[in-house]
């Protein structure tokens, strides 16, 4: 993995990271923050990745990422995909089943 460019965004507390990462397939948003924050030395929770860009037929491709000072600013300038809320609706419809079902079984007893 290399940095293409990097750019330091006072105002917004980050930096702006342009990589360039080779692998034999797409690699996972999961497994580039787990890259990125070997490489900037910080939480991975701090890392946003913006897009993965790659093109067709090779190896090589571009990574476009953020990485906060703090959790709190990436919560404050990120915004969340659909694909992320859908998955925290489906937990805490998860989470209020269980409890729901937990209260039915300490009220039949």
């Amino acid at each position: 993995m290399n940095i293409l460019e990097e750019k330091n965004n006072k105002l917004m507390h980050r930096k702006e990271l342009v990589l360039s990462f080779h692998s034999k397939s797409s690699p996972s948003k999961e497994e580039v923050i787990e890259k990125i924050a070997q490489l900037q030395k910080t939480d991975k929770e701090n890392i946003h990745i913006d897009k993965i860009h790659g093109s067709f037929g090779s190896n090589d491709f571009v990574i476009s990422a953020k990485v906060y000072e703090h959790v709190d600013k990436r919560h404050k300038f990120t915004t969340i995909t659909r694909k992320e809320r859908k998955k925290r609706l489906e937990e805490a419809k998860k989470v209020a089943e269980e409890t729901k079902a937990k209260a039915q079984e300490v009220k039949a007893e």
